[in-house]
């Protein structure tokens, strides 16, 4: 009968706890570092969905003004005569509908309330101090819109788009105003 020699069993199988350790730190901080730049291109996004919004409005203001010699307003969720920009209207000069569809809570970067006024002096928002002077530049003739439920960091990455160099304070100079006490955000859209 003849013997195999036994082979060498290796001195360590598996790992340590340490090895362990180290491996669930290295991938925690991977996606602690993922989780911050992805909330970043969160914000982008938001803040690039309200600045379409907003580019679109302008335009369509801009013509219903031109057809109409009015200011348009557009409250979502209401009825076709409260939609002056996408309903069907017997306004003098009419020419809509100037947008594609009308406001609605998808439109809105948090799924809350979106309207746009024909005034600048709307919800507790005095107007619009455009160039950070402390006096407010625009108080009537103008369209707003109107976002309920805006974070403070939606609110400002919102403003440095729109805003960044005006002096003041952020929140309220420039062509977006900021409410912290029930988070609304007010966007000058057309004057």
């Amino acid at each position: 009968m003849t013997t195999s020699p036994r082979r060498a069993h290796s001195a360590r199988a598996g790992f340590s706890l340490l090895e362990i350790v180290i491996a669930l730190a290295v991938i925690a901080m991977i996606v602690g570092v993922v989780a911050i730049r992805s909330g970043g291109v969160i914000n982008k996004g938001k803040t690039s969905k309200v600045m379409q919004l907003v580019d679109t409005l302008k335009q369509a203001s801009a013509q219903y003004h031109a057809d109409t010699n009015e200011m348009p307003w557009e409250y979502s969720a209401h009825t076709a005569v409260n939609r002056r920009l996408s309903g069907t209207q017997t306004v003098a000069g009419w020419q809509g509908p100037y947008i594609e569809a009308p406001l609605s809570s998808g439109m809105h970067p948090s799924n809350g309330t979106i309207h746009m006024y024909n005034t600048s002096v709307v919800n507790g928002n005095d107007g619009f101090d455009l160039d950070g002077d402390g006096t407010n530049d625009v108080t009537s003739n103008a369209c707003t819109l109107y976002l309920s439920g805006i974070t403070q960091a939606d609110a400002q990455a919102i403003d440095n788009a729109f805003d960044k160099g005006i002096p003041g304070t952020w929140s309220s100079t420039g062509r977006v105003r900021w409410n912290s006490t029930n988070s609304n955000l007010f966007v000058l859209v057309y004057f």
